[in-house]
Order: C-alpha cells, then sequence, then structure tokens
C-alpha cells in the first residue's frame, strides 16, 4: 500500500478517535447543562403557578459568581493609601488590626474588617463641574472600581464592584464641599484580590428561584411580580480571619425589594 494512502488512513483513526474521547467527555457536561436548563423553565412555570409573574429573560440563565474569599494584605492597603495621598507618607500602626497612612494631604485609616475612612485636606482634592465621574477617578486610585449609587448636595454614595459584579455591602460616602473632597467617612471597600473559596459552592437557579418564594413565605410576604434580578457579592470579615465573599442576588418585586443567598437559600428584606 502507497505510503501516502497508508497515511491518510492513520490521520483518519486519530480524527475518529479524537472524535469519540470528546463525546465521552463532553457529553455528561452537556447532559447536565441540558437538565439544569429545563429545570430552570420548571422553577419558571413553578412561579407563575403561584401567581407570581416574570419574564423568562429576568431569571439568570445560570450561577456565574462563585464564593470568594479575601486575605489581608497590608501592602496592598499601603500601596493604595501612597496612590489616594500622595506625597510622603508615614504610618502608624494603632493597635486591633487599624493603620493610619499620613501625608501633607491628609490621613486615611484601615481595619482588618474592611472599614476604610479618610480626612482629606481642604483643597487638596478639588473637584469640578462633573463631581461623580472625578470622585470615581479618586476611589479608583484606593484600588476601588464602582458607581456613585447616590448623589446629595454635600455628599455622594460610592457602591464598589469587582469584575463588574456589584459588591452591596462595600459601600463609603465622600463627603464634598466648596473646596473639594474632604472626607471618606467610614464605610467599608474591600482592598485587594478575591480568591475562590473551594469551601463553599453555589445552589442550582432552580432552587435558589424556589428557595426565593419559600423564604419570601416564611417571612409572611408576597409578590405578584418580579422585575428584576441582581447577581452580586455581600462580604463578612471578622477581626483577625479572612474576608468571605457570598455570591447573592437582589431581586426587586412589586411590594418590595429582597436578597437571596446563593449559597444557603436565605432570604432577607432589603431596606
Amino acid at each position: 500500500m502507497p505510503w501516502t494512502k497508508l497515511k491518510n488512513i492513520i490521520l483518519a483513526i486519530l480524527v475518529l478517535t479524537n472524535v469519540c474521547l470528546l463525546s465521552l467527555v463532553a457529553g455528561p457536561a452537556i447532559q447536565s447543562r441540558r437538565q439544569l436548563s429545563q429545570a430552570r423553565e420548571e422553577a419558571i412555570r413553578f412561579l407563575r403557578s403561584r401567581g407570581v409573574q416574570v419574564e423568562e429573560d429576568v431569571i439568570p440563565q445560570s450561577m456565574e459568581l462563585t464564593p470568594q474569599v479575601l486575605e489581608r494584605d497590608l501592602e496592598e492597603e499601603a500601596r493604595a493609601a501612597a496612590a489616594l495621598l500622595g506625597g510622603t507618607v508615614s504610618v502608624r500602626a494603632r493597635g486591633g488590626g487599624v493603620y493610619r497612612y499620613d501625608s501633607e494631604n491628609g490621613s486615611v485609616q484601615f481595619h482588618s474588617d474592611g472599614t476604610v475612612s479618610a480626612q482629606l485636606k481642604p483643597g487638596a482634592f478639588p473637584l469640578g463641574t462633573d463631581r461623580a465621574e472625578e470622585c470615581l477617578a479618586l476611589m479608583k486610585r484606593l484600588g476601588c472600581e464602582g458607581i456613585i449609587a447616590e448623589e446629595l448636595e454635600n455628599e455622594l454614595t460610592f457602591r464598589q464592584s469587582w469584575r463588574g459584579s456589584p459588591l452591596f455591602t462595600q459601600q463609603v460616602t465622600l463627603v464634598c464641599g466648596a473646596e473639594g473632597l474632604t472626607a471618606i467617612t467610614a464605610g467599608r471597600q474591600m482592598i485587594g484580590q478575591p480568591q475562590e473559596d473551594t469551601s463553599r459552592s453555589t445552589l442550582s437557579v432552580a432552587t435558589v428561584v424556589i428557595d426565593f418564594i419559600n423564604g419570601m413565605s416564611a417571612l409572611g410576604d408576597v409578590c405578584n411580580r418580579i422585575d428584576s434580578i441582581e447577581p452580586g457579592y455581600i462580604t463578612a470579615a471578622s477581626l483577625s480571619g479572612p474576608t468571605v465573599l457570598t455570591p447573592v442576588w437582589r431581586v426587586t418585586t412589586d411590594t418590595g425589594a429582597y436578597q437571596i443567598d446563593t449559597v444557603t437559600g436565605g432570604v432577607s428584606r432589603v431596606s
């Protein structure tokens, strides 16, 4: 048999083998995704059978957010303080895991539970006509991406996000005056990069949907319509341990807003 023909036969066998191996590996994953999709559709039908109206595209297709954990990084805090304050920065440990950084432009203080506050020298951080954008730029110097969730005459509320997902518990108030930004009042921010927490996992979309309705019933609440669902994170920190990031859904209904923990299925009201 000519070598060219033999080579083609060998290549065909290799291709066929690879296709078979791929089907063995991908088959269960495809089947699993199909089952999860069917379960999601059943959960939507369950909602409607309970008198809760919802557009199908409001319910997330899958669980994209995974549990995370963040170890405190003092070097990252020092970098953030220097980037915000500028000039020559000194640091002082105040006990209890509290570190204060000072420069001629003001001071910023970090706590082990994620609390951040700052007192800034008047005029050191002037703001122009677009206060919101300029405050976002200042927070970015701290290493914090996010949005201005609320804007009042002398205060702006900054809510942090991570990889595009909101951190619902990580908010600070930015105090503004005629001389610019003067303070960051006590709130919480996440400084550093979390890592996936492999000790926890999320529930399926279908399970979370059903847990939400059951959780509302346990609270003694009812709704007739789900308007929106926003996935994000809440955080919990201890004085000595890491910060734990838990994925949640913020659910807006016709009767109020709720939060469901996508790891435990627990439901609570959002004020």
